[in-house]
């Protein structure tokens, strides 16, 4: 089949590369002129790895092995801590965090130049009994036999197929950036996370001496946006490293973004479409997963359309129907997480090590269909 796909991010970088390998011809669009590498790091999960891995993407080697994911109060108080070690042998895949731009261009390379399509902005979509078309700005239109839309919390394809309201605020925001960094943490395999009451931070070394680091603070639509200075006394007196990072920044190096939320439809596309990723599914950061859900959308996507006997709309509705659960499931878990920042930390409990690593591998498992696929779960692990 000759299938369309809108937007050349993690999503649908990913599903290209899962469908040309399944040989169907595969074009994807993409608005920029060229590939969007901002950003700062992503934490790709077991459930992340894994799915890249059977997409043909194997990123273990480009990013940096995670070992370790620990949380303090901001107090510095011990809230727990979990093997990731562990989490791997058990779930079969490795975490991995990779700068942004490492995995777009890693996965951009393993497909045919001509593949790719930039400067070519969706304006609008059209299904037909036997084919879908897509225009673009520059008035070019694309044919094809499906459609995947894969353009984002903004995506036009969602608003062409399906209507409706687009990703509401949540009430958070992040600030982040990826420096090179002296700090040691910026040489280990530990995730730093450090929970204070109506504020969070995050530290994790993301390879050759870069450090992903992220502030989160409660934000509405019209709050000033904060720069270093302000962040520099909002978190003073926290945990270690924080004022040495903080020390060490600019504001150059702040990226903003506010968390959003979609609702999750019940049918995510037309007859002959639908969609992966923040176009359908956009979650606030708190659980570290909307890239990882993204990646299980094209793994699971990509073990429909190989029977490429079926009829488009069921093998679609197919992929949706499996799909709904696990991403509601974490989408409804990151909204939960971010809300419950508001808690006064000195009500949070204390879990031990083995408690932590436990219940990492249950949340992960429980929100993923690739991870169920090849990897049963032992007995006594929740499969919630």
């Amino acid at each position: 089949m000759r299938v369309l796909v809108v937007g050349a991010g993690v999503g649908g970088l990913a599903i290209a590369n899962g469908l040309l390998g399944k040989g169907h011809d595969v074009h994807v669009y993409e608005h920029a002129e060229a590939l969007r590498t901002t950003g700062a790091g992503i934490t790709v999960w077991s459930n992340g790895t894994a799915a890249l891995r059977e997409l043909g993407v194997d990123i273990e080697q480009l990013g940096r092995p995670l070992r370790s994911l620990r949380s303090l109060a901001d107090s510095g108080r011990l809230l727990w801590e979990a093997d990731l070690d562990e989490v791997t042998e058990k779930l079969g895949s490795p975490t991995v965090q990779i700068p942004r731009r490492t995995l777009i261009s890693a996965m951009a390379a393993a497909l045919p130049a001509e593949r790719l399509h930039f400067d070519r902005r969706c304006v609008a979509v059209a299904e037909h009994p036997d084919h879908v078309e897509v225009t673009f700005a520059d008035g070019g239109v694309a044919t094809g036999d499906l459609l995947i839309g894969a353009d984002g919390q903004r995506s036009v394809v969602r608003k062409e197929v399906l209507g409706g309201d687009p990703a509401k605020l949540t009430g958070w925001a992040s600030w982040q950036g990826l420096t090179r960094s002296e700090l040691p943490v910026a040489y280990g395999h530990q995730t730093l996370n450090i929970a204070g009451r109506n504020a969070h931070c995050g530290l994790i070394p993301t390879g050759d001496g870069l450090l992903h680091w992220w502030f989160d603070m409660p934000w509405q639509e019209g709050d000033p946006v904060l720069g270093v200075a302000e962040l520099r006394e909002h978190f003073r007196g926290w945990p270690d490293p924080v004022d040495r990072l903080l020390a060490s920044v600019t504001d150059d190096d702040l990226g903003f973004f506010p968390h959003i939320r979609h609702k999750v439809p019940q049918v995510w596309g037309g007859a002959r479409s639908t969609l992966l990723g923040d176009a359908v599914h956009a979650m606030p950061p708190a659980v570290a997963q909307a890239a990882n859900q993204t990646m299980e959308d094209a793994w699971l996507l990509t073990q429909y359309l190989g029977d490429v006997e079926g009829a488009p709309a069921d093998l679609l509705r197919a992929y949706e129907r499996e799909r709904r659960p696990r991403a509601l499931k974490v989408s409804r878990t990151a909204l939960f997480t971010s809300a419950q920042r508001r808690t006064p930390i000195q009500r949070l409990a204390v879990f031990p090590k083995w408690l932590a690593t436990r219940s990492q591998v249950a949340t992960l498992r429980a929100g993923s269909n690739v991870l169920r696929a090849l990897t049963p779960p032992r007995p006594g692990i929740s499969m919630a």
